[in-house]
């Protein structure tokens, strides 16, 4: 009996996905940042970061993850244009910083810790935004106002001074003051970083809902594994000395998230894909040609 004829396989071949003129897939969210061969160096001779590569798109979370030292709170601020770089470029909406502030765009800075006037209110803290932009006090920006302390759970308290609130609420208050300016973009230097687990918790969870429903892109400096798991879309691992970006996680699992998924395997999973990138990091070792940075 003749064995029957076998025909061999020949791999399909695909076609390559159609490219935009920024050279991404076509369809692909638009960048709202791009930091490029970015280095921050100090008079004193500290290297902050070398070489930072980093787009962030429209719509991602995006957290930066390292040990002290390894120039996330420096990048930060550079993408905040409030920093400058020493070589390298950063645009924003593929544009230069100084068009960043028309009214179509714009973006928010929320440091780690509240910031708040302790001599003003909680209501004037908030309107300071629109203070600074000389915007005045009509019935639409008051509006925006109450909007915004709404927003984040001050209801009731918006003539109380910062002394008056707890930390947890404070923040709040930071939070709202960078609402009220209706960011497309927010910045966030590890705010929760001082607080309690539980609290921490809570405002994780309403800074995710706040951001699915505004539609924000968020970039969110932290110290914490499991807070940058459980909040982002993308994890960036950085390493110290001098601060540069090793690694870039994504972390593919659905919004909006729950404490369920603080308890999956698949967060566990990802905890422990993240925690190894740091191990990774950390075992780099420093570089010789650099100096020790003191800031975070």
């Amino acid at each position: 009996m003749t064995a029957p004829k076998v025909t061999p396989l020949v791999p399909l071949s695909r076609p390559e996905p159609a490219l935009d003129d920024s050279g991404s897939p076509a369809g692909a969210p638009r960048p709202v940042l791009e930091a490029s061969g970015v280095d921050k160096v100090y008079a004193n001779g500290t290297v902050a970061l070398k070489n930072a590569d980093l787009v962030v798109r429209e719509g991602e979370f995006v957290s930066l993850l390292g040990p002290s030292g390894c120039g996330k709170s420096t990048l930060l601020r550079i993408l905040a244009g409030l920093g400058e770089v020493t070589t390298g470029t950063v645009s924003w909406w593929e544009q230069g910083y100084d068009v960043v502030g028309s009214k179509r765009r714009k973006l928010a800075f929320v440091f780690q810790n509240a910031t708040l006037m302790p001599w003003a209110r909680v209501r004037k803290n908030v309107h300071l935004p629109l203070d600074l932009e000389h915007a005045g006090n009509s019935a639409e920006l008051e509006k925006r106002v109450d909007d915004a302390i709404n927003l984040v759970g001050l209801k009731g308290f918006d003539q109380a001074f910062p002394r008056e609130l707890s930390g947890g609420m404070q923040m709040r208050a930071s939070i709202a003051r960078a609402l009220v300016t209706e960011p497309n973009l927010l910045l966030m230097d590890e705010p929760f970083g001082a607080l309690d687990e539980m609290t921490r918790n809570k405002l994780n969870d309403d800074v995710l809902k706040l951001w699915r429903d505004k539609g924000w892109t968020v970039v969110f400096v932290t110290h914490s594994v499991y807070e940058a798991v459980y909040l982002s879309s993308r994890v960036v691992v950085m390493a110290a000395r001098p601060g540069r970006i090793v690694d870039d996680i994504a972390i593919d699992e659905p919004y909006p998230r729950s404490t369920d998924f603080r308890v999956s395997t698949e967060f566990a999973g990802y905890c422990r894909q993240v925690s190894q990138a740091l191990e990774r990091a950390s075992a780099m070792g420093d570089d010789p040609n650099s100096k020790q940075e003191n800031a975070r």
